[in-house]
C-alpha cells in the first residue's frame, strides 16, 4: 500500500545501507556512504546537490530508509511539484496495521481491544486502497486518515494484534465497511448522518459508557480574547470588542452542529466542524461542548475526544475490560456488520504483502 508521508523538509536527507535508485528517465543511481540529500529544483529534484532528475525518482534500500528520523520498510516514491518535494512510502499492509495501532491507541489497552482495533485500522486502509483518494498514493499519514510514523518502535502488543487478526477484515453486506474511530465518545457515539452527511446503517448512535476510564473523558479549555480573534480572523470576522461565539444548532446526540459568530453587527453561521478546526482539535477536543463567555476570554467544556462516530478506543478497552471479545466489540461499535477473512487470506498465521508502484 502508499502512504503519502507528512511533515517533509524542504532538503530531505535519506539515509539507508546500499541505496539504490531509478530516475523518471530510467537512469540508475547509487548514494554515497549510504546517505543522500534531496531537494526540488521546480518540478524536478536535485541528487546530492549536484546531479538535476526528472520527477518522481523511486528510491529503496534493503535494509530500510530512515527519513527524517522515520524507520520506512524500504521503497519510496520521492517527486517534486512547485518547488515542494513529496514522498510516498510502500508499507506493507500489516506492519502498516501495527505502526498504526502503536499511534492510535494506548501501550495500556488489553488485547482484545487492540484486536478490535487492528480490525478497523485494516478495513479502513483496504477501502481506501479499493477507491483512492489521489492517483498516486492511498492515505495520508496523519489524522486526515491515520496516524502513521514509520515503522520502529512498534511495540510488541501492537503487533500481536495485528498478527492475530491477520487478514481479518469488517463487512457490511457484500462490501467493505468504512470503519472510523476516535479516541473517547464521551458517553455516547455520533451518527455518520448528522458527523458527515452520510448515513451509513452500520455507523450509528449506540451507548458508551465503557469509557469513563478516558483522560479525556471530560475536558476544559479557556480560550483567550487574542485567540479568540484569531480563531475569528480564520473564519471570515473581523473580531472586535463585542466577539461573540455561541452554538446555534445541535444533533440529537448533544454535540454542536453549527456555530454562530457574532461581531460589529455581524453575523457568521458556519459548520462547527470548521470552528473546532479553526479552534484547534487538541483544544477543543469534541463538538460535544459548551462554549461560555468568562471574564476575558472563553471557557470551552466537553466531553470525549474526536469526531465520535464508530468505535470508541477508550470504550472498547472499557469492553475489554469486562471480558468483551474483539468480536463482540465490533458488533457493538459497527452495527450489522461481519468479520470475515479477505479472499485469498491465509489466515493470521501468514505473511503479507503490499502493493507498490
Amino acid at each position: 500500500m502508499r502512504v503519502r508521508m507528512e511533515g517533509i523538509p524542504s532538503v530531505l536527507l535519506l539515509r539507508g545501507d546500499g541505496i539504490r535508485a531509478w530516475s523518471a528517465g530510467g537512469s540508475l543511481l547509487a548514494a554515497e556512504n549510504d546517505s543522500v540529500l534531496l531537494s526540488a529544483a521546480g518540478d524536478r529534484i536535485t541528487w546530492g546537490g549536484v546531479m538535476m532528475l526528472d520527477s518522481p525518482i523511486d528510491v529503496f534500500a534493503p535494509g530500510g530508509l530512515l527519513l527524517d528520523g522515520r524507520r520506512l520498510p524500504g521503497r519510496i516514491r520521492v517527486s517534486a511539484r512547485n518547488g515542494e518535494i513529496r514522498v510516498v512510502a510502500v508499507v506493507p499492509l500489516e506492519e502498516y496495521v501495527a505502526a498504526v495501532l502503536s499511534r492510535e491507541a494506548s501501550p495500556s489497552f488489553l488485547p482484545e481491544a487492540l484486536s478490535a482495533l487492528a480490525v478497523a485500522v485494516r478495513t479502513y486502509t483496504l477501502s481506501a486502497m479499493a477507491s483512492p483518494r489521489d492517483p498516486d498514493y492511498d492515505v495520508v499519514a496523519g489524522v486526515e486518515d491515520q496516524v502513521f510514523e514509520g515503522v520502529e518502535g512498534v511495540g510488541p502488543g501492537f503487533r500481536a494484534a495485528a498478527a492475530a487478526t491477520r487478514g481479518e477484515a469488517l463487512y457490511y453486506g457484500g462490501g467493505l465497511a468504512r470503519t472510523v474511530y476516535h479516541s473517547t465518545c464521551g458517553g455516547r457515539t455520533e451518527s455518520s448522518v448528522y458527523a458527515w452527511g452520510t448515513d451509513l446503517p452500520y455507523l450509528r448512535s449506540v451507548v458508551c459508557e465503557d469509557c469513563r476510564k478516558s483522560p479525556v473523558w471530560r475536558w476544559e479549555y479557556r480560550m483567550g480574547r487574542e485567540e479568540g480573534r484569531r480563531v475569528a480572523l480564520a473564519l471570515g470576522v473581523r473580531a472586535g470588542n463585542d466577539l461573540g461565539f455561541v452554538i446555534a444548532g445541535r444533533t440529537p446526540t448533544g454535540r454542536a452542529r453549527q456555530v454562530r459568530l457574532t461581531s460589529g453587527g455581524v453575523t457568521r453561521e458556519l459548520k462547527a466542524a470548521l470552528f473546532r478546526k479553526a479552534v484547534g482539535y487538541r483544544q477543543m477536543r469534541s463538538l460535544w461542548a459548551e462554549i461560555v463567555p468568562v471574564g476575558d476570554g472563553w471557557l470551552f467544556t466537553g466531553n470525549g475526544y474526536g469526531h465520535g462516530v464508530g468505535m470508541c478506543q477508550w470504550g472498547a478497552n472499557g469492553m475489554a475490560e469486562r471480558g468483551a471479545s474483539y468480536r463482540e466489540i465490533l458488533a457493538r461499535y459497527y452495527l450489522l456488520t461481519r468479520v470475515a477473512s479477505l479472499p485469498g487470506s491465509p489466515g493470521p498465521l501468514a505473511g503479507s504483502a503490499g502493493g507498490g508502484f
